[in-house]
């Protein structure tokens, strides 16, 4: 607007065909560049490249956005407000990305993001401005400039596991009677055969095959299978407000699952749902059945629930009884505590609690009775803190 006073100015004083020209530009000029912005506005395009993305935490991803310039018009300046959030959040956080436009170009614009906590990360594209060269204009990208299901994308950032190396108790007697069976291991269970083999000393005598041994003039003997129970439940508390407490529980209640998939024990992993106020229950017996509840467990959201700080075990036709209730949670009082230990849902307790980073007094793992351990939680600390417990 000054350079526009300036030269009307210009041409009164000093009458003649430079100050005309002069003139006629500087007016011209802001039409010029409300017709080019506008234009623009309605040609440009951009979106995400991906969908979702995988990567562990403490990584750094690479969020993609691509701009798509048709036109012979260069953008000297694209503003793009983007938000996101994460597991834990409640709020929307902003971020804008400035950067100028190519003529009859498709752009690839880069992101570097720290993935600090695990969880899920939505990125969505709120916003896109066009500003002109001189800044005197700018004009928002329709809905139509963003293509259909590209403007969202989510970053899914999976735990770094703990590694365990813990003993494992015989839980067969307990759990859920399934109509599953151990793909690999025998067991005592008469309805289902697991294999025949030739005779060899010490197999029980009440296990010949005899049919099979008359047509094959040789002993064979069977072995039974083995009924699959989920004896062993890990329950996640995500009743938490702070993403350095859902780190933590994810990551050790997955490591201890982890564990018992390696030693080949089927065991429940489960969480409460707090929309439809029920336990969301995973039962796990391969690495496969690891990872689809990993997957399942990542877009679960956490809440805030002051009026009960862990989920509770009262209605007991919906919680079975199992060998062994590990529960790991945010710090709980004493009476939640004993409200688990005391419910008679398992035959052993532990109670793994995230201690506060603010919490500098030291707290040694303690033995709350006969059949319940508690132990304290610290980050890069949960290899240690298992150490002594017997899953």
């Amino acid at each position: 607007m000054i350079l526009l006073v300036i030269s009307v100015v210009f041409y009164i004083m000093y009458l003649g065909t430079f100050s005309f020209y002069l003139m006629i530009f500087m007016i011209s000029m802001p039409v010029i560049l409300f017709a080019l912005d506008l234009y623009m506005s309605r040609k440009l395009k951009v979106s995400f490249r991906q969908k979702s993305l995988k990567c562990p935490a403490s990584s750094v991803i690479h969020p993609e956005l691509i701009i798509e310039n048709p036109t012979i018009f260069p953008i000297s300046n694209l503003e793009i407000t983007l938000e996101y959030n994460g597991a834990v959040e409640t709020g929307k956080n902003l971020t804008k990305i400035n950067t100028p436009v190519l003529p009859m170009e498709t752009q690839s614009l880069k992101m570097n993001v720290a993935s600090l906590h695990i969880g899920i990360v939505d990125f969505r594209i709120k916003k896109c401005r066009i500003f002109d060269l001189l800044r005197l204009f700018h004009f928002k990208l329709r809905s139509k400039s963003f293509k259909q299901g590209q403007r969202e994308m989510s970053v899914f950032v999976f735990p770094q596991y703990s590694h365990l190396d813990n003993a494992v108790s015989d839980y067969s007697n307990f759990g859920v009677e399934t109509d599953e069976y151990s793909p690999d291991k025998k067991g005592d269970d008469p309805s289902q055969i697991f294999d025949i083999h030739e005779y060899i000393e010490g197999d029980k005598p009440n296990r010949i095959h005899w049919k099979l041994t008359a047509k094959q003039d040789k002993v064979m003997v069977k072995d039974y299978s083995l009924m699959m129970t989920y004896a062993v439940r890990i329950f996640l508390n995500l009743n938490i407000s702070r993403s350095q407490d859902y780190d933590i529980i994810v990551e050790s209640a997955l490591s201890v699952s982890m564990l018992l998939v390696e030693r080949g024990i089927a065991h429940t992993l489960e969480w409460l749902d707090p929309k439809a106020k029920k336990l969301k229950s995973y039962n796990i017996k391969n690495e496969q059945e690891h990872l689809d509840c990993v997957d399942r467990l990542i877009i679960a959201r956490t809440y805030i629930d002051e009026n009960n700080e862990i989920a509770s075990f009262t209605d007991e036709s919906d919680f079975l009884v199992c060998g062994h209730l590990i529960v790991v949670s945010k710090p709980l009082s004493n009476q939640s505590i004993s409200k688990i230990t005391e419910s008679g849902f398992a035959s052993k307790y532990t109670i793994a609690l995230v201690q506060n980073e603010t919490d500098t007094g030291e707290q040694t793992d303690s033995k709350i009775s006969d059949n319940a351990d508690i132990i304290y939680l610290h980050k890069d600390r949960i290899t240690a803190a298992f150490s002594d417990i017997i899953l």
